[in-house]
Order: C-alpha cells, then sequence, then structure tokens
C-alpha cells in the first residue's frame, strides 16, 4: 500500500500528470452524461462537423447533409436532446439546406470532431455513435494538447493545470463546441509568451517559425485573439540580434518577425473570408449609436461587468467556469467558493523557480498581460453588442449592455493571470508544509469539483 501511495505521490508531482488524468476521466464522463447537442450551439457544431467529416467545406447559403443528421440537430428545437443509437445514418438520403451557423469557422475548428465522427461511420454509426465519438475525440484532443503545453511551459505550470479544469473548460471540450480548439490556441499564446520573456539565449528559427504559426492558428479560432500576440511587442531587447546601424531607435529583427506574423494573421483570416464569401461579423443593427457617440462605450461596458441593478456581472462571473448545456444548470456557490480558492492558490502559491526564472520582467509582464485581458473583453463586449444587443429582435437601437456576452469567453484567457499571480506573490503568498501537501490539495480539490460538477449533471437530467 505504502508503495502505490508513494507512486501516486510521484505521479501528481507533475502538475501536467494531474491535467490529464482529471481531464481525461471526467471529460469522457461528461461526453457520456450530457445530454446529446445540449450544449450552447451544439447542434449547429455537429452540422458542421458532420459536414467536414465528409469532406465538406461548404459554407454560406447552401450545405449538403444527409437527412438523418439535419433532422437529429433540428429536433433540439422541439427540446429532444435524446440519443439514438439504434438507426445508421442514410448517407444517400441527403438534405440541401441553410448552412450552420457554426460554417463561418475555418474547418480546423471541428476537425478533432470530424475525426471522431468518422471513426464512428466506420461501424456504421447512428447520430448518436457520430455525436458521441466526436464528443470523445474533441475531449481527446484538448487533454492532450493542454497536456504538452503544461509539460512546455516554463512557469505557472499549476494555473494552466487549474485553469485548464474548470469545469466549463471540460464541459465545452467534451462537447462538440469549438470553443475547444480556441481554448487550446488561448493557452498555447500564453504558454509561448511566457517562455519567450523568461528565455536567455536569442530567438532561434524554429521558434520564429513557431510564433508566425501561433498567430495564423490564433486568428483562424477566432479573429478577436490576435489581440493576444500584443505582449509581443513588449519581448526584451536579449531575444534579438542588435541592430547594425545602432542609431535606429527600433530593433529591426524584432519588428520585422511582429510584422510578418501580423501580416500572415491578417492574409489568413482574409483568406478564410474569402472562402467564406461573406463578412465574418455581422454588423447588427442599421445604426449603431456609438458611432455618434463613442462614449458611450464605457456606459455599455459599466452596464455589463460591474452595474449591481443590472445583475449581468453574475451572469459573465458565474458563466465563466460554471454555466452549462445552454445555461440549465451551473455550479452553487458552495462549489463556486471552493474553485475558486483552487484558482488563488495556484496563482499565489510561493514558486522561487518560477520567481527567478521571469526575475525582473514579472511586473512588466503583468501590466502588459492585463492590458491585453482589457482589450479583448472591450473587442469581444464591441462584438457582441453591435452584432447581437442592437439586433430587432433584442434591444434594437436602445441596448444599454453587450447582451449576449458569455464568461466561457474569457476563462482560458485567466492563463494570463500567471505573471501577475507571481508578482502578488512578493507581497501576499501562500505556503504549504511542503510541496507534497499542495500537490495533494490541487489534485483532490480539483477532482471533488469535477465530481460535483458531474453528479450535478446526473442530478438534473435524472
Amino acid at each position: 500500500m505504502k508503495k502505490y501511495w508513494s507512486l501516486f505521490l510521484y505521479f501528481i508531482k507533475k502538475p501536467e500528470n494531474v491535467f490529464i488524468s482529471l481531464s481525461l476521466f471526467f471529460g469522457v464522463l461528461s461526453a457520456i452524461l450530457v445530454p446529446q447537442l445540449s450544449v450552447s450551439d451544439e447542434n449547429m457544431h455537429y452540422l458542421r462537423a458532420y459536414g467536414i467529416s465528409q469532406g465538406r467545406v461548404e459554407s454560406g447559403s447552401h450545405c449538403t447533409l444527409p437527412k438523418d443528421v439535419a433532422k437529429r440537430a433540428g429536433s433540439v428545437y422541439e427540446g429532444n436532446f435524446s440519443a439514438d443509437y439504434s438507426k445508421p445514418i442514410d448517407r444517400n438520403t441527403l438534405d440541401v439546406d441553410k448552412c450552420s451557423s457554426a460554417s463561418g469557422y475555418p474547418p480546423i475548428m471541428h476537425l478533432p470532431q470530424a475525426i471522431g465522427i468518422n471513426i464512428a461511420n466506420l461501424f456504421g454509426g447512428s447520430t448518436g455513435l457520430t455525436i458521441l465519438f466526436g464528443r470523445i475525440a474533441n475531449i481527446i484532443f484538448y487533454s492532450v494538447a493542454v497536456f504538452f503545453v503544461i509539460k512546455w511551459v516554463r512557469v505557472g505550470k499549476w494555473a494552466f493545470t487549474a485553469i485548464g479544469l474548470i469545469p466549463l473548460m471540460v464541459h465545452m471540450a467534451a462537447s462538440l463546441s469549438s470553443d475547444c480548439m480556441t481554448n487550446v490556441a488561448v493557452f498555447t499564446i500564453t504558454a509561448f509568451t511566457l517562455n519567450l520573456f523568461t528565455q536567455k539565449d536569442k530567438l532561434s528559427h524554429k521558434q520564429t517559425v513557431a510564433l508566425i504559426c501561433i498567430g495564423v492558428f490564433l486568428t483562424l479560432t477566432k479573429s478577436v485573439n490576435a489581440l493576444l500576440l500584443f505582449p509581443l511587442l513588449f519581448l526584451p531587447k536579449r531575444l534579438f540580434s542588435p541592430n547594425k546601424n545602432e542609431r535606429l531607435p527600433f530593433n529591426i529583427q524584432k519588428w520585422a518577425i511582429l510584422t510578418v506574423t501580423g501580416v500572415a494573421a491578417i492574409i489568413s483570416i482574409l483568406i478564410w473570408q474569402k472562402i467564406f464569401g461573406q463578412p465574418l461579423l455581422t454588423l447588427g443593427a442599421a445604426h449603431n449609436p456609438l458611432h455618434s457617440n463613442p462614449l458611450k462605450f464605457i456606459a455599455i461596458l459599466f452596464n455589463t461587468y460591474i452595474s449591481p441593478t443590472i445583475g449581468y456581472t453574475d451572469v459573465v462571473l458565474r458563466g465563466s467556469v460554471g454555466d452549462f448545456s445552454s445555461f440549465k444548470y451551473h455550479l452553487p456557490l458552495f462549489v463556486l467558493i471552493p474553485l475558486f480558492s483552487l484558482l488563488f492558490l495556484s496563482l499565489l502559491h510561493y514558486n522561487k523557480k518560477d520567481q527567478e526564472l521571469l526575475g525582473e520582467q514579472t511586473g512588466k509582464l503583468a501590466v502588459y498581460n492585463l492590458a491585453t485581458i482589457g482589450l479583448f473583453v472591450c473587442a469581444v463586449s464591441y462584438a457582441m453588442y453591435t452584432a447581437w444587443a442592437l439586433l430587432p429582435f433584442r434591444f434594437g437601437e436602445g441596448a444599454y449592455y453587450a447582451d449576449g456576452v458569455q464568461g466561457r469567453y474569457f476563462t482560458a484567457t485567466a492563463a494570463m493571470l500567471v505573471p501577475v499571480g507571481l508578482w502578488l506573490q512578493k507581497y501576499i503568498n501562500v505556503r504549504t508544509k511542503n510541496d507534497k501537501v499542495f500537490n495533494l490539495i490541487m489534485f483532490f480539490g480539483l477532482a471533488l469539483v469535477l465530481g460535483f460538477y458531474v453528479f450535478e449533471t446526473v442530478w438534473t437530467y435524472k
């Protein structure tokens, strides 16, 4: 028994091990137990993923799918979330209809789901089986991808682990949602930025290529994600070769690399927009009141995130960690408190090695990342206000807050708080008796929170 306990302690010593074990275990349970297509817009993602699995990268006004698939996705509007495993999909009887709202996403967003659906079709899969296999493929991709991100990042490993295991993150990854790919992209650029700020050597050619690829990856998930490249504008000079002409006030290599990254990201989204055949962001109402009164946006932000009378703040905050299945149920307060405690513990638990790695860059990067999060929140809020809240069937031109903003849009960006936590550790830090105690608290704490999420799912749909 003592031997197994020692092996367990050794296993959870590494944050990436804690992440992948809990993510896969509770993620697969979530994929099985959460009623099919009940997750936010999951029926739209199902249509998109199924089309890609058949080699159809269609977009715009007409998409071709088996009638069984289209009927299964449409039955959600009648409140039918039951899984049908008995009837194989008739792939010869096709239906040509308007494309789903998810057709605007580049194919990479639904690639894992499409692979899972293809595997299910090898067994003559029913709609239920294709949805289940698509979900499981998505959670496997998420778990493996974030495992390597945690293994790769030099600082804040436990913070990445805790944020990656927030029940909402697992809930979305264990569905057909494209949020899984978006969250992986956000984690990747955040980890890459942290690694660059802790790096002592010059930027290598491989890292340059990786940076450009990540920039494209970010933009193809969601164009607003390009804002997460902002901290790279302040990369330390030591990463780049000095100018031959010392009179130049800027480093040529640095700005050449960043310019190429930005241009590649812009070109990639323009190419997809051309393929998609229509603008990627709707303009909402015919008249945008912010055009004539830009300062009104300050009031919009206040009403969305601060105003106690409207109460939308609670929706966003709770929705960032635990609003499930199109808001059908959520984590109660007695679970939110330990969850946020674990998140704060992962950020504020004193780590001498992390302090030394980031060094004098800690405070600066904390400011850059907080500014980036602020820009990101503003951009998402503006997009939702103009593209959703202003629509006639919502609030119209009288919209006074960014209706439609969901907390899940911001959850993954919490990883950008790693340098903020390291900076705060100089003034407020939490210390445990030893690392074993901390590892046990994190493992069992996160397991209990995820365990409650799974229990709550069963109880809700009992």
